[in-house]
């Protein structure tokens, strides 16, 4: 994300931590070799320009880690490329700049990444908006020299135009070696807006063969879109404000041909001072004005597709939500699913061919709108006044239909799918990056989804994933700052034997800002970043901890304490180690600990997870498969795991908890029941709310019950009490 430019101070650089020897990018011999790559660009060798190119990159990678990120300061960047020598000798550079910049674009969006990189998340973005900067300054240095070079022209013009003038009433000769044999365009107006005559070099210039046989109006010479401003200037000419003005003209030649110049239009009075006539110095800047052109498309379009880039995206977007465009915008983000598989398949060469037709496709099924291209298999459509969310829809329907098509590239048959993500928002209340956002974040959900389909954005969805998301950043902090803690819930006896049996150990989060969270909100996040290790290792010994403190105070009476594992936690090659030395930190005989695990935790790696239960068990834990009957276990895999017991999924107990029990639930519970006695394992049945559900349960077989009938979750300074009841009942 690119952050606005603070007020109140430099920027200041990102800090970041580096491995043993890594170094700083920007004075790394990372960033000497890129300079040396980039100075092979030169369409002269220069045994210094290296140097000079590092200290460049050395500038940029300092704009790139700069805090608050400010891309505006990658233009002096720009400009200083132009003076640097990259471009060649100074009478070359505008010819050579065209080469030069797609060119350097290049190296430095394929290589700068891990050369400049921040170490951010945003360090992508950061690059490619500092790189739409310098090409910024790039141009705007190449503009601003062409335009110095015609200032000093024009006015040298301009002088001998006077002069000229003044010397017509002492010499006519004089006057007409100048006019017809000067180089420089010339042509005489009359007040009326008619050409009365132009000299040899200016005919040259129009690709006119001789003298004009009569007046001609001046706008049979002018490009129509200019003709309104020509015809505006010269009623101010006419009316002497003033008597000389400067402009950008486009010309048209009889063959076709558009001339860009910078004209120079002087009015010409009597000795009484009366308007006389025009004299035009026109000076061609067709060859700066094509190579700017060219330079700025290929700033802003994808060199393969010649489609709009992610710039020039983002700019249509801006000026989309700008006072006086559209009351809507919609936009279609399109990525390609399968075209890594086309790259490494069949190589790039026929990727590259892939996307040509994928963008000819796209243009087709988008019609009049605009399609960009704005990453290596990323397209968007945007759509100007929608007829509301319909019609955007409709256009991806038909990117869709338009895809499932196979592309038949280099002789080769492929099916390349779409995922697409659909937004639509109102300029008057929007703005682009939540419009740019909303569209990207329905294309992940496309994807997630399997791909080949379009999603809507849908704001409620993305508030939950934001929060979730928060959840995610703060759950490595949280561990750090304490803000988690443990509540046990009793496991009691079925039948005969009604004591309590054990404790399980249930994780909260004491959320600063959101409250007291169940692990339904957070354990899952934990899972998929990684953060279930460091958590699940701080339960293990809390609850061990606890565990030994109740051993010490009950004796041979204290409960065991259950604690949940995470397939993440039992894939960790140390977790035996971790777990054996947990019990002997605590003093928890391992006898008084029970590890929950589920049939996903095994069904990945199934030698390595089955090796570690195996010197569990050896060890002395107990080990649960709890949520049993929700996955695949066959009874062959089962008699595998060397488990104490089952804990059956509470939703088989919800159907046993009403006056007429489920008939279908009663079957299955009994026949789980059965199985597991059969293998020798303890019962527990979890979700047991109600008397009549632990009276039921107890007919079927089941060992130990845990639910809300025995006792919700509480602290830890309930279980002594609770133990003691249970005995005593």
């Amino acid at each position: 994300m690119v952050a606005a430019r603070s007020g109140t101070g430099v920027p200041r650089a990102r800090t970041t931590t580096s491995g043993p020897g890594s170094g700083t990018a920007a004075n790394g011999p990372a960033l000497h070799r890129l300079a040396a790559r980039w100075a092979e660009i030169a369409p002269v060798a220069d045994p210094t320009l290296a140097a000079r190119l590092a200290t460049l990159l050395r500038r940029l990678a300092t704009t790139l880690a700069a805090e608050p990120f400010w891309s505006m300061a990658a233009r002096d960047i720009g400009a200083d490329l132009l003076t640097s020598g990259l471009c060649g000798p100074p009478a070359d550079v505008a010819q050579a700049a065209e080469e030069v910049l797609p060119a350097t674009l290049r190296l430095l969006r394929e290589s700068g990444p891990a050369v400049l990189g921040s170490g951010g998340p945003d360090a992508g973005d950061r690059l490619a908006a500092a790189l739409d900067e310098l090409t910024t300054g790039f141009t705007g240095a190449l503009r601003d020299r062409a335009v110095a070079e015609q200032a000093e022209l024009l006015t040298s013009t301009v002088r001998a135009q006077a002069g000229v003038v003044r010397e017509l009433s002492l010499s006519a000769s004089h006057y007409r070696t100048v006019y017809t044999q000067g180089a420089v365009g010339i042509g005489i107006v009359g007040l009326d807006g008619f050409v009365v005559d132009l000299n040899p070099a200016l005919r040259t210039m129009f690709g006119i063969a001789g003298p004009l046989d009569q007046p001609r109006p001046v706008t049979d010479f002018v490009h129509p879109d200019d003709v309104a401003d020509v015809v505006d200037r010269f009623k101010r000419l006419h009316r002497g404000e003033p008597d000389v003005m400067r402009m950008e003209l486009r010309f048209v030649r009889p063959d076709g041909l558009v001339l860009f110049t910078d004209v120079v239009a002087s009015l010409v009075r009597h000795q009484n001072g009366s308007p006389a006539h025009l004299i035009a110095v026109v000076e061609d800047q067709s060859e700066r004005t094509r190579l700017r052109l060219r330079l700025q498309r290929a700033a802003y379009h994808d060199q393969l597709t010649q489609l709009p880039n992610r710039s020039l995206t983002e700019q249509w977007v801006h000026r989309a939500f700008e006072s006086g465009g559209p009351e809507h915008v919609g936009v279609c983000s399109l990525d390609l699913d399968g075209l890594t598989r086309v790259n490494d398949g069949l190589g790039h060469q026929v990727g590259d061919q892939v996307l040509l037709a994928v963008a000819a496709r796209l243009q087709m099924a988008a019609g009049e709108h605009l399609v960009t291209r704005t990453g290596g298999d990323e397209f968007a459509v945007l759509v100007a006044d929608p007829e509301g969310l319909a019609e955007v829809c409709r256009i991806a329907d038909r990117i869709l239909e338009a895809f499932a098509t196979p592309f038949l590239v280099s002789g080769h048959t492929l099916t390349v799918s779409a995922s697409i993500g659909v937004a639509v928002a109102p300029t008057a209340v929007a703005c682009p990056e939540e419009l740019m956002r909303a569209a990207d974040v329905a294309l992940n959900w496309a994807k997630s989804r399997g791909g080949a389909r379009r999603v809507v954005f849908d704001p409620e969805r993305d508030a939950g994933e934001s929060a979730r998301y928060a959840l995610l950043t703060g759950l490595p902090r949280a561990i750090e700052r304490g803000e988690f803690r443990l509540v046990y819930q009793p496991l009691v006896g079925l039948g005969e034997d009604p004591r309590m049996r054990g404790v399980e150990a249930l994780v909260r989060w004491q959320h600063p800002v959101q409250g007291l969270l169940g692990p339904g909100r957070f354990i899952e996040l934990a899972e998929h970043s990684g953060a279930i290790v460091p958590l699940g290792h701080w339960i293990l010994h809390t609850a061990c901890e606890q565990a030994a403190s109740w051993h010490r105070e009950l004796g041979a009476d204290a409960p065991f304490v259950s604690v949940n594992v995470s397939p993440v936690q039992l894939a960790e090659p140390d977790f035996v180690r971790i777990v054996i030395s947990v019990l002997r930190a605590t003093g928890l005989p391992a006898r008084l600990l029970q590890l929950e695990i589920t049939e996903q935790a095994v069904l990945g790696d199934e030698a390595a997870a089955l090796e570690a239960l195996l010197a569990l068990r050896a060890a002395g834990v107990r080990l649960a498969l709890d949520d049993f009957g929700t996955g695949y276990s066959s009874l062959v895999w089962l008699r595998r795991l060397p488990v104490h017991a089952l804990k059956i999924d509470g939703s088989f107990i919800d159907g046993l908890r009403h006056p007429d029990p489920d008939t279908v639930d009663s079957a299955i519970v009994g026949s789980l029941v059965g199985m597991a006695h059969a293998l020798g394992l303890e019962v527990t049945a979890e979700w047991v709310e109600t008397d009549l559900q632990a009276e039921r349960l107890a007919a079927l077989g089941c060992d130990v019950g845990q639910g809300r009938w025995f006792g919700d979750a509480g602290p830890a300074e309930w279980v002594p009490d609770l133990l003691r009841r249970s005995i005593a009942s």
